[in-house]
C-alpha cells in the first residue's frame, strides 16, 4: 500500500449503457476527496464502451480515472482480481456499472474503517430499486442496533452462513486484507457469499448506519439468474462455497447453520430443476449426516427428478 487513506473504486460494466454514466458520476460526486476510479468495460456488446470513453475524456481533469477495455468478456471474479493487483490505495470498492454511490458513502464508510484499523471491511444499508421504480431499504431501521451488536461481538460468521445479510455493493474493503486472503475466488461465478465469509472468519468487520448505495434489481443482473431454470450459473458456485464453509467451520453451531443453508439451496435447486447441482447439495448433506423428513422428501424428489420448475417461475 502506497497511498494511506486513498480509496480506489473498481467499476466493472457489462452491457450497462443505461446506467454506467450515472455510476461514474456517483464516484465523481463523492464528498471524500482522495479517490480514484478504475472503470472497466468487460466486453460489452452495447454502447457501454463508447459512453465510458466519452465520459473519461470529459472528466479526467476532475477525477483520477483509468479506463480498461476488454475485447472479450472475462469471468467477473478473475477480472476483479486482475484489477485489484494494481491497486495501491488503502481502501477499495467493487462498484457494479449499474449501481450508484450516494455522495457521502465513502466518507462515512472510511471514517468507520479509520476507527477500526484491523477491520477487513465496512458495510452499510442500501436502497433497492426494482424495475417498477419501487424503492425499499435493504435493512429495516430497527435492524441497525442488532447489526452493530453482531459486528462488535464478531458474530456475523454464523449469520452469513444462514442467509445473505450484507448488501455487497455497500462494502468498502481494506485493500491489504483483501489481498492477504487472495482477493475473490476466481473459480466462482459470483463473489459476495464467499469473500464475506472468508473475511469474517478471521477478521473483524464494521457496520455504518447510513444508506450508501442505490442497488438496481433488473432482469439482466447476475443475481436475477441465481435460481434460473435448468442452467443456473450461480448454484454450482454456491455449492462450492458451502463445501468451503464446511472446511472453515469450528463448532456444532456453525455446522447446524450450514445444514440449514444446504437444505435451503437444495430446495431451490430442486424447484428450479437444476438436478445435477441438487445432487451435489444432497451429497454434502449426507456427508454432514443431516437427518429429518424434509431431507428425506428432497432426496425422493431428486430420485424421481420431478420437474415443476414452470410452477417455480410463476411463483417467483
Amino acid at each position: 500500500m502506497k497511498f494511506t487513506n486513498r480509496v480506489t473504486i473498481i467499476c466493472i460494466a457489462f452491457n450497462h449503457e443505461k446506467w454506467v454514466e450515472k455510476a461514474m458520476i456517483s464516484v465523481l460526486l463523492q464528498d471524500f476527496e482522495d479517490r480514484e476510479l478504475i472503470i472497466v468495460d468487460n466486453g460489452s456488446k452495447d454502447r457501454t464502451p463508447d459512453i465510458i470513453k466519452e465520459w473519461v475524456k470529459n472528466n479526467t481533469d476532475k477525477l483520477p480515472v483509468t479506463a480498461i477495455y476488454k475485447s472479450k468478456s472475462v469471468p467477473y471474479c478473475q477480472l476483479f482480481n486482475e484489477v485489484l493487483s494494481r491497486v495501491e490505495s488503502q481502501f477499495v470498492v467493487d462498484l457494479s456499472g449499474d449501481d450508484f454511490l450516494y455522495a457521502n458513502h465513502l466518507s462515512h464508510s472510511i471514517s468507520k474503517l479509520q476507527q477500526a484499523p484491523n477491520a477487513a471491511f465496512v458495510f452499510s444499508d442500501a436502497m433497492i430499486l426494482d424495475e417498477n421504480g419501487e424503492q425499499s431499504t435493504f435493512y429495516k431501521r430497527e435492524d441497525y442496533k442488532n447489526l452493530t451488536k453482531k459486528t462488535q461481538a464478531n458474530e456475523m460468521y454464523e449469520t452469513l452462513i444462514r442467509r445473505s445479510y450484507i448488501s455487497a455493493p455497500t462494502v468498502v474493503f481494506s485493500t491489504d486484507i483483501l489481498k492477504q486472503v487472495g482477493g475473490y475466488d476466481a473459480t466462482l461465478s459470483y463473489e459476495d457469499f464467499d469473500v464475506q465469509l472468508r473475511l469474517v472468519r478471521d477478521f473483524s468487520i464494521v457496520f455504518s448506519e447510513h444508506v450508501g448505495v442505490l442497488k438496481r434489481k433488473h432482469g439482466d443482473s447476475l443475481s436475477a439468474s441465481q435460481y434460473q431454470r435448468y442452467k443456473s450459473q450461480m448454484l454450482p458456485s454456491t455449492l462450492r462455497v458451502c463445501e468451503k464453509i464446511r472446511e472453515m467451520n469450528r463448532n456444532s453451531t456453525e455446522e447446524a447453520a450450514l445444514s440449514e443453508r444446504v437444505l435451503f439451496e437444495l430446495k431451490h435447486a430442486l424447484w428450479s430443476a437444476n438436478f445435477e447441482v441438487a445432487q451435489g447439495f444432497a451429497n454434502l448433506a449426507d456427508e454432514m449426516n443431516v437427518k429429518g423428513i424434509q431431507f428425506s422428501l428432497y432426496k425422493l424428489w431428486l430420485r424421481v427428478r420431478l420437474d415443476i420448475s414452470w410452477l417455480y417461475v410463476n411463483l417467483t
